[in-house]
């Protein structure tokens, strides 16, 4: 009677691992748990520590997935649309840039440590350079201004998971911070991400204007 040799397994036709899903995973990692580390990622994605160093050089290059998995994952800005001027570039990038910031907290601050290097990433801020310049913004000011919008962007969207108001005076202490207690006591129901951005966009046109204004 002949044995039944068992067929082996062949590769799956899609790989388990591929530096997409590890973005991915990663990002679902941070916004699920609040934190990303190898051992839980490896649990997740069920392989071993070891199989990530066949796709990344280590845990920066996985945040880095990270950012690149949340902006594919989020509407890209529409800066190409011929009506759009200069202050809406810098609204709409600033929005945007808030939106993402906003969409998983726990990624925002790791990404401040380490260089933006995904080209997904990279291709947003080329759109916006690009169209800042042929909207007249000088060329030496264009990175300090996309890194001030990404600075901005990130602590507005932080705030926004901040109390209502940051202003708590002890109820036996009114008399002693009565500014503090009028402007609380009066405040309007103003957006604080929507003032951020008309002060943000004001000093970036001002700067801009006065930086063509002495080339003229």
């Amino acid at each position: 009677m002949s044995q039944t040799v068992p067929k082996k397994r062949g590769r799956p036709k899609t790989p388990r691992l591929t530096r997409d899903a590890i973005g991915q995973e990663a990002l679902a990692m941070l916004a699920q748990t609040g934190t990303v580390t190898l051992p839980g990622l490896a649990e997740r994605m069920d392989v071993g520590q070891s199989a990530f160093y066949k796709h990344v050089a280590g845990r920066a290059e996985i945040i880095e997935l990270a950012r690149g998995a949340l902006v594919e994952s989020l509407p890209e800005p529409d800066l190409d649309d011929p009506d759009l001027g200069l202050e809406d570039i810098v609204r709409r990038l600033f929005r945007t840039l808030v939106a993402a910031f906003s969409a998983v907290p726990a990624l925002t601050p790791l990404l401040f440590a380490q260089p933006v290097t995904h080209p997904s990433t990279l291709a947003v801020y080329d759109r916006a350079a690009a169209r800042m310049m042929e909207l007249g913004m000088p060329r030496p000011l264009v990175l300090p201004v996309l890194e001030t919008l990404d600075t901005v962007a990130a602590g507005a969207a932080m705030d926004k998971l901040a109390p209502s108001s940051a202003w708590q005076v002890p109820p036996d202490r009114r008399s002693a911070f009565p500014a503090l207690v009028a402007v609380h006591d009066s405040a309007e129901d103003v957006d604080p991400i929507a003032v951020i951005e008309d002060v943000l966009t004001a000093g970036i046109l001002h700067r801009v204007a006065r930086a063509t204004g002495a080339a003229q």
